[in-house]
């Protein structure tokens, strides 16, 4: 079980470190983009649902390959929905320490924020290790949801 919140929380962490890498080719020379506060900084909102378009992207696919690699490395109850629970769990702790450390002044995001993070990710993670651990070939599918369940938190948070 521990072996999942560690991953989780490594995975979040690769998400993090290639969200940086990402936006150092994505943004102008200067410009900070940062994701809890978009909409006051005088950007096109095009060039915000990119950004939020990327983060998705990464944030979902590494939790999505990390998820499925530990489910299938996992040769009893694969389908174990705690486990799943338990990596999103590690991802969202490390989001939320990231973002806390990030912020300049070493406080914490708003709960609101906190709380739909854990829900956005422990929702993802569930989706990813039932897919996986079904058997069935709806992965593209699945993976395609949890993209868009994660665009659109971002959006509505972005937005706020």
């Amino acid at each position: 079980m521990i072996l999942f919140f560690i991953s989780g929380s490594f995975s979040a962490l690769f998400a993090i470190i290639a969200e940086l890498v990402a936006f150092s080719f994505l943004t102008p020379s200067g410009v900070g983009i940062d994701p809890w506060n978009l909409n006051n900084i005088g950007i096109p909102f095009s060039v915000i649902l990119m950004t939020l378009a990327v983060v998705a992207v990464i944030e979902e696919s590494l939790k999505f390959l990390v998820l499925a690699r530990q489910t299938v490395r996992a040769t009893e109850a694969s389908t174990d929905w705690l486990r799943f629970v338990v990596f999103g769990i590690g991802f969202t702790v490390t989001e939320i320490a990231f973002a806390s450390i990030s912020s300049g002044n070493g406080s914490l995001i708003p709960i609101g924020a906190m709380a739909g993070l854990l829900v956005l990710h422990v929702l993802t993670a569930f989706l990813y290790g039932k897919a996986v651990g079904s058997r069935r070939n709806r992965l593209r599918l699945i993976y395609a949801v949890g993209i868009l369940i994660h665009l659109s938190y971002d959006i509505l948070l972005a937005l706020a």
